[in-house]
């Protein structure tokens, strides 16, 4: 274990702002995923004096988000960019230090809980953490050969890991394309929603000696997601209510933003809020997979956004009359909303076994930084 400021020294080079001249500006990342670039700026743009130049293979660091990791090395492609007084720089001892060995320190999260250790408070009222503080941690700095063997061994896990990652967010905008491409191309009647499927409301009276299973539906079309057991007396006067498998569940607070999901067999028995409303199909003449879909793709969210009234994003509330009003194009024939909804079905089936794959890669990744930094960091 060595101070880093045996690898890094202080090196900034700052530039005075001029109000027309114009700053290409970058960004720090946070859990050790590098650099970003944001919109330029005029020097009118800013209050700031002057404004930290960045030179590729130097080091950036966060002053103020340095206890989650928003520290890198400058790649080439963001040499002469510029970040604000903020964003100390360093330069890095070539005799010293490998560059690509400092890059995978950054990514461990263990370096970030050292980082954490030089910043105090709770969150974002954390202090913001100085230069001499960083320079003064104690990290894993064996000598250059040793470091070039790590390197090289972590660059190939990185890669794949990198692009895995690639790979499945181009499978996704492909996956989104599909999606919105399947229901602009559906030629149907539109009916209201309130004519194929009724809002099931199954009040639960809750006994002192159960237990009970809530849901919770995330944003963004990810899903229910189950939360811990309850006891009556945690629920309180909550009402609550059965969740059946086969029927579509909506957010009231958060659909505007895809809140919306299908309850399936494994929250069978489970109870949600009243916050939560939950559809059946009548007479069988909507497939709830179908309308699901329609609500998650850019013309259905349209719909449930111009049906939730409210003036800040996390205060709109999706009305049922208003929902139940929307009209939906809804092929007469069921099988062909079955067929559709398989189609997406599978689509996204691919796309999330794409991403428990980059999950298991990213932990093969995360377990041979351990191995590479966390025994020196243990003695």
């Amino acid at each position: 274990m060595k101070l880093l400021s045996e690898a890094l020294t202080l090196s900034v080079d700052a530039v005075t702002v001029s109000p027309n001249d114009r700053f290409d500006i970058a960004g720090v990342y946070g859990f050790g995923r590098g650099l970003f670039t944001r919109e330029p700026i005029k020097g009118s743009d800013t209050s700031y004096p002057k404004l930290h130049r960045l030179h590729a293979g130097d080091v950036v660091l966060s002053r103020l988000k340095a206890f989650e990791g928003a520290i890198a090395v400058i790649p080439p492609h963001l040499d002469g960019w510029f970040l604000s007084p903020e964003f100390p720089t360093f330069s890095i001892d070539a005799d010293v230090a490998e560059p690509a060995y400092l890059q995978h320190l950054f990514r461990w999260p263990g370096f970030w809980e050292l980082l954490r250790g030089e910043s105090k408070g709770v969150g974002a009222r954390r202090e913001r953490v100085s230069a001499q503080r960083v320079l003064s941690i104690k990290v894993p700095l064996p000598d250059r050969d040793a470091q070039q063997l790590i390197v090289e061994k972590l660059d190939g896990l990185h890669e794949t890991r990198e692009h895995c990652v690639q790979e499945t967010e181009r499978a996704g905008s492909l996956v989104k394309e599909l999606h919105d491409a399947i229901f602009r191309r559906v030629q149907a009647p539109e009916v209201p929603v309130g004519r194929v499927a009724a809002l099931q409301r199954r009040p639960v009276t809750v006994t002192s000696d159960t237990h009970y299973k809530q849901i919770g539906v995330r944003s963004f079309g990810k899903g229910i997601f189950h939360k811990e057991a309850v006891t009556a007396d945690e629920l309180g006067n909550k009402k609550v209510f059965e969740i059946h498998p086969g029927e579509l569940v909506l957010s009231n607070v958060f659909a505007w933003e895809g809140a919306i999901a299908l309850a399936g067999e494994n929250e069978k028995g489970m109870i949600g809020s009243h916050r939560f409303m939950t559809y059946a199909p009548i007479d069988d003449q909507a497939d709830m997979g179908y309308l699901r879909y329609f609500l998650l793709s850019d013309e259905g969210l349209r719909m449930i956004q111009k049906a939730s009234p409210g003036a800040a994003g996390r205060n709109r509330t999706l009305g049922i009359k208003a929902f139940e009003r929307t009209s939906v194009p809804l092929p007469s024939d069921v099988d062909d909303q079955r067929r559709i909804a398989k189609q997406l079905d599978q689509a996204y089936q691919a796309l999330s076994g794409m991403e428990q794959r980059n999950k298991e890669v990213d932990s093969l990744y995360q377990a041979a930084l351990n191995e590479a930094f966390g025994a020196s960091v243990a003695a």
